[in-house]
């Protein structure tokens, strides 16, 4: 989002200075070490700035953040449920509103916090790691030394970063849920791991792989899942076919109209079926009946709804979680009460300055319409190659990770078929070398953000030993980078390992949001670093990102801004607060 730059006014007298020590709150609740600091050399004035132009700033700023989150309130609601009245006039309110609220349970990442607490009273450790599932060579299970499916095999395992090749996945398999609901959960939510239990979710694509697995070997499945005492089956009622805040590609409305018909036909076909069944059919039916074959008996995760649906319970459920209106105000102006050299007023509009330029949040609705853009920017880059779009295929660099997450998004999102999901593996996964992919193929490297660059092109992704790799295996292979996000720091870091492995004419990035590494550096340069000493007091001047998705808090984002940025995750323990200037600038 931006909003326009204010003009500031400002006399530079020949003060003479000096250095002082300030203590410098960050807002969130950890005390800091005191910093050494220059007072401003120059008296600020006032006379041109009217101080109610401040308040109205920092409302029109929290528009212009409801708006980029796509937020829905209750009287949009309203009118969703007149339209569909309108068009379902046989429905009564009463369902309508029903459906609504049983679509949107899980529709904010607010609800994460029921699923991990749910987990934790039912005695449940952890989500169980399906990456080590994925790495299945042979249409059949062979005999292991080590049972695979064993927790002390998946902790091995889990957060491994050995050299890695890419290889395809014979199964055709999307990212089970249960990969991302580890992810989430991990280190982030108590959990007690001293506990011997892990939820095995299901969910279509494991369902999938559990079919797949049976269908091979029926004594190894009976053996390691479904007699398993490590695991407890698990299934989230109302989840995966619901607008839940992994699947938002369409409008929130036009999801209304076609869960209302659904249900209306189902009506139709079975009036002896109470509501509640008729939603349970509805959501569920289809996932359980293959539970069910399956031998499964699982335990139902519950959601949380109230009894009197209206339109306020809706837009509650689905509001992206971030701050009230009231919460950002008060943020700001005590945010700019700690400047110790620049009035609290001209503090707040230089701080909406900052913000207007470098704030970039997400939410589980902007972020699919993010997605899908991003898969339009795909398909352009690979015509202007010149290569076939049935050829791309879509990397998932770690499941269990936020690359795990934006391909499971990205999957539902654009509707890509399972057979165009590729998974990255590495040498202790017993990983073969072998594409298997037919000529003039394009392999996505896909992720959330691309900040440093670092990730995808040396931890995750060896590029200069994979672009070697690919060479030698196919010479018509194309490597694509692409993000929702992008700091112009990692996009030269791409182009220059481009360039250096003689691959321009192959590879290429696409990005749908670009931001510069540090602040904006039209800021009048004293204004800047009085507002510095308070948002980058660890001296990391060049780092001072401000991109929050609602499941991840950069890590680059500057520290003394965290109290805002923990306003628009379900969890403290999303953000992360360690950067190196090297990692954006030794090269």
């Amino acid at each position: 989002m931006i909003l326009p730059v204010l003009n500031y006014n400002f006399n530079k007298p020949n003060a003479p200075q000096s250095r002082c020590i300030i203590n410098t709150p960050n807002l969130s609740g950890y005390s800091l070490h005191a910093i050494p600091c220059e007072p401003d050399t120059f008296e600020c004035s006032l006379t041109a700035l009217d101080k109610d132009i401040s308040s109205s700033r920092i409302e029109k700023s929290y528009k212009k953040i409801e708006d980029s989150l796509q937020v829905i309130k209750a009287d949009d609601i309203e009118k969703i449920a007149a339209k569909v009245k309108s068009a379902f006039p046989d429905i009564d309110n009463k369902e309508i509103y029903s459906v609504m609220g049983a679509m949107s349970e899980y529709s904010s990442y607010a609800s994460m916090q029921h699923i991990a607490s749910d987990l934790y009273t039912k005695g449940i450790s952890e989500v169980f790691d399906f990456s080590a599932l994925l790495t299945y060579q042979d249409k059949t299970v062979k005999e292991k030394t080590q049972n695979p499916f064993s927790m002390d095999a998946v902790l091995k395992i889990k957060g491994e970063y050995s050299p890695k090749v890419i290889t395809h996945i014979p199964q055709k398999l999307g990212v089970p849920l249960g990969c991302v609901l580890d992810y989430l959960t991990f280190f982030k939510y108590p959990m007690n791991y001293g506990r011997k239990k892990a939820a095995l979710i299901l969910d279509k694509n494991s369902i999938k792989l559990f079919q797949k697995i049976k269908s091979a070997e029926p004594d190894a499945f009976k053996r390691d899942f479904l007699n398993n005492e490590m695991f407890v089956p698990v299934y989230i009622d109302n989840f995966e076919n619901s607008y839940n805040f992994l699947n938002q590609g369409k409008s929130f409305e036009q999801e209304v109209f076609n869960f209302t018909e659904k249900y209306r036909t189902l009506k139709g076909e079975h009036p002896e079926f109470s509501h509640q069944k008729l939603l349970d059919v509805l959501f569920n039916s289809q996932n359980l009946k293959a539970i069910k074959e399956l031998g499964f008996t699982p335990l139902h995760m519950q959601p949380k709804h109230s009894e009197n649906i209206d339109s306020q319970t809706i837009a509650q459920n689905l509001r992206p979680v971030m701050p009230t209106k009231e919460q950002f105000i008060d943020f700001v102006q005590t945010f700019a009460k700690h400047s110790r050299n620049v009035e609290p007023e001209l503090m707040e509009n230089i701080l909406l300055d900052y913000l207007n330029k470098n704030l970039a949040v997400y939410s589980p609705a902007s972020l699919s319409q993010k997605l899908k853009i991003l898969h339009k920017k795909i398909i352009q880059s690979v015509k202007e190659k010149g290569y076939p779009t049935k050829n791309i295929y879509y990397t998932v660099l770690n499941p269990n990770k936020s690359f795990g997450l934006i391909a499971y998004q990205f999957q539902n999102v654009n509707n890509i078929p399972d057979d165009k999901i590729i998974y990255w593996k590495g040498s202790s996964y017993n990983a073969r070398t072998d594409l298997k992919l037919p000529e003039k193929s394009t392999i996505v490297i896909l992720d959330d953000c691309f900040i440093s660059g670092n990730t995808i092109m040396y931890e995750m992704f060896n590029y200069q030993a994979e672009a070697s790799n690919i060479k030698t295996q196919r010479d018509d292979t194309n490597i694509l980078f692409a993000s929702v996000l992008s700091t112009n720091a990692a996009q030269n870091r791409i182009k220059k390992n481009i360039q250096y492995a003689s691959r321009e004419k192959a590879d290429d990035f696409v990005n749908v949001d670009t931001q510069k590494i540090n602040w904006p550096e039209d800021l009048k340069q004293d204004y800047a670093n009085e507002l510095l000493k308070l948002i980058r007091f660890d001296k990391h001047i060049l780092a001072t990102t401000a991109i929050v998705f609602p499941y991840m808090g950069s890590d680059t984002n500057a520290p003394g801004l965290h109290g805002l940025f923990a306003q628009f995750v379900p969890n403290r323990n999303y953000l992360h607060n360690e950067v190196s200037e090297d990692d954006f600038f030794d090269d």
